[in-house]
């Protein structure tokens, strides 16, 4: 016999049929009027939340819980879903809902649990981050569209390295990439990933140099909440887990304390992580590259960089040509650099035929690096004309002058080499305004080399 059709309102429901629905172990929910009084908690409410029921019935909400604010929900009438919120010292995902009569008032509001199970929330806690990670990564990736991310140049070792890179794009063998400082070592890690299957995934770029060896660990594995003093509440995944599906570079792995070596060995070869203070073990994908401006052989020599990790790392090797050694294709990169430094300023600029035989003829010891600075410097003091010879650094048209007349008529040769280092470091700190860590950057020169090159020229 077929039931006869009924209107669905409440008035329909079993009593005790209405009851399981509101007193559940799985929403633990609370109920408050329009004065934020609680009119309705849980029986469940003790072992989950830690509030007993029979105490809480008729007081305000915020005296009970004071983590809520279930309350502002009755004042604003609209509903907060999937947040996250510490109660009973337990991390939980709450909705909270306005409740509102038949006319569309509102009568008071719920509060209740969508996820209660501490471990479960964590692990949705952490995908999201690393969601959210991700995102913003790929937000980053749509503006450093904008980035030299091609490999410029038809120069006889620019166009080798386009071939092995292009070679090696189509396996998932460990590529290492050295190179002096400033060479685009990056680009060259950028321009294999864009060419290999792993394309569409992440590719996840970490400087061992800027990261301080107490938190490399954490940084490259990630670790669980609380894990040690300072961590977040939820954990944080780490670089490696970031990179999953796609390509890691580890760039000034030359500078990764040895300690870390092991640890980043060991997880190299198992493709296998545990967080800081985890216990679970994460398997992953990605492909890795990295890169250096060390002399790991001379490393390995010293016993400063691990050999087990060397080989392990440098399956395929790439070297990234200086920018002296193919002055051919200067004006080439240059100008691929303007056109991208154009479309940050409202008055494009252009180079001269003068300033960029200059270019050419400098020898540029902090590389691309080095020429970005200088064309960024030229683009701002040209301000929408050409970029001439007046707008570049004093160490480029001045080693240009000295050109037509090396040797002083006063002074021996390495006389005039002495004047042309001394004004060369002179140009340098005036470049950066005095700051010697970045002098020392441009030059190509360790920090300490710039401070005895200085003393032996009296150059305060």
């Amino acid at each position: 016999m077929t039931p006869k059709p009924t209107d669905h309102t409440l008035d329909q429901l079993d009593k005790d049929l209405l009851e399981a629905i509101i007193d559940n172990p799985y929403e633990c929910p609370v109920i408050i009027d329009t004065k934020g009084i609680i009119r309705f908690i849980s029986h469940y409410s003790k072992d989950l939340i830690g509030v007993d029921p029979a105490t809480a019935i008729g007081q305000h909400v915020k005296e009970v819980i004071k983590e809520t604010n279930l309350h502002e929900v009755v004042e604003t009438g609209r509903a907060k879903i999937g947040e996250t919120l510490f109660i009973g010292g337990r991390l939980q995902i709450i909705s909270r809902i306005p409740l509102r009569n038949r006319d569309g008032k509102i009568i008071g509001a719920v509060g209740k649990a969508m996820l209660h199970h501490e471990s479960k929330v964590m692990q949705i806690q952490r995908r999201l981050d690393v969601l959210n990670r991700k995102l913003k990564y790929y937000k980053d990736e749509i503006k450093s569209l904008k980035g030299p991310r091609v490999l410029i140049g038809q120069s006889d070792p620019i166009q080798k390295v386009k071939k092995l890179a292009l070679q090696v794009s189509g396996s998932d063998f460990p590529v290492l990439i050295t190179g002096e400082s400033g060479t685009g070592k990056e680009t060259i890690a950028y321009y294999i990933h864009r060419n290999s299957k792993r394309a569409d995934g992440p590719f996840i770029r970490v400087n061992c140099a800027a990261i301080p060896p107490e938190l490399i660990e954490s940084e490259l594995f990630g670790y669980e909440g609380g894990a040690f003093t300072g961590a977040r509440a939820q954990g944080k995944p780490g670089k490696f887990e970031l990179a999953n599906h796609g390509t890691i570079l580890l760039d000034e792995i030359g500078d990764m304390p040895l300690t870390m070596q092991a640890k980043l060995l060991r997880v190299l070869q198992d493709q296998e992580l545990e967080h800081i203070g985890g216990t679970t073990t994460i398997r992953l994908d990605y492909r890795l590259i990295t890169s250096t401006n060390k002399d790991l052989q001379e490393m390995m020599e010293k016993g400063t960089f691990r050999e087990d990790l060397y080989y392990r790392i440098s399956s395929f090797h790439i070297h990234a040509p200086s920018l002296r050694s193919i002055p051919e294709d200067i004006p080439a990169i240059a100008r691929n650099l303007m056109s991208l430094l154009n479309q940050e300023v409202a008055y494009p600029t252009d180079i001269s035929d003068e300033a960029m035989r200059m270019l050419k003829k400098y020898q540029w010891p902090g590389n691309v690096r080095e020429l970005k600075n200088v064309l960024e410097r030229g683009l701002i003091t040209a301000r929408g004309g050409q970029i001439k010879p007046e707008h570049l650094p004093g160490r480029i048209t001045r080693l240009d002058r000295m050109s037509e007349d090396f040797v002083r008529p006063d002074g021996s040769l390495r006389d005039t080499l002495s004047d042309m280092e001394r004004q060369i470091i002179l140009d340098a700190l005036q470049s950066t305004g005095g700051n010697r860590k970045k002098a020392a950057k441009i030059l190509g020169i360790h920090r300490s080399s710039l401070y005895e090159k200085m003393r032996q020229h009296n150059v305060q």
